[in-house]
């Protein structure tokens, strides 16, 4: 899994998945890279999704750790660039309620702080 990530303004990370099958057992490695991220104080947390063609129920589980554990830091989770099979599963499974997804880098980053 090729994984990347970009500090913005001190306080926000952005984090690139830059893979199309973001499925078992890619998932956990996005997990472990990021739960290392938060560990490092970074607590704003912001992934692009723009790369990811398809998604699996482990991949929404991983943000769901994510997002809970940006919570437990004081922070937030956002995330961009979801194609229409992403964002179709994200509305079939109503995390779309749950998880702050926008189209844009600029939105996500705009609105992971409160």
């Amino acid at each position: 899994m090729n994984l990347a990530h970009r500090v913005i303004n001190d306080d926000v990370v952005v984090v690139d998945i830059n893979d199309d099958n973001f499925e078992y057992p890619k998932t956990q490695v996005l997990k472990n890279y990021v739960m290392h991220l938060l560990d490092d104080q970074y607590k704003y947390l912001v992934l692009n999704l723009s790369n990811v063609m398809m998604l699996d129920s482990f991949g929404i589980a991983v943000f769901i750790s994510i997002f809970k554990r940006c919570k437990q830091n004081g922070g937030n989770l956002t995330m961009f660039g979801l194609n229409k099979q992403v964002t179709h599963l994200m509305e079939l499974t109503r995390m779309d309620r749950v998880l702050d997804i926008w189209e844009g880098e600029g939105q996500a980053v705009a609105h992971v702080k409160p």
